[in-house]
């Protein structure tokens, strides 16, 4: 099967911030940034299931599943729901950021 993607506007204000930010510090890392979060958003058109629960699945009403990519110091989990035949972008958030968590509003959904 293959699965359509959306991504939600908390998921696209993630991902326009990192790129704002990546921009101002490289612009030829920021391009390849953005390349390689679109490989690995569509690497999830096919088995998305494949990825493992998220330890921050209990901020969501539903099941929350992480994808990671990157390397070294710039890895980002893409963190999604899969409901039928559609996966969820729920946020894109760098591993060195704090986990999401109940009490903090800003961070939901």
């Amino acid at each position: 099967m293959i699965y359509r993607i959306v991504v939600t506007p908390s998921g696209k204000a993630d991902i326009f911030d990192a790129l704002a930010w990546f921009r101002e510090n490289s612009q030829d890392y920021a391009e390849r940034w953005l390349w390689e979060l679109s490989v690995a958003i569509t690497s999830l058109t096919k088995f998305p299931g494949r990825c493992p629960v998220s330890r921050e699945n209990e901020v969501f009403e539903s099941e929350v599943r992480q994808l990671l990519f990157g390397k070294r110091s710039q890895v980002f989990k893409i963190l999604f729901s899969i409901r039928g035949k559609d996966v969820f972008i729920l946020r894109v958030r760098s591993t060195r950021q704090r986990l999401l968590n109940t009490d903090t509003e800003d961070d939901l959904m």
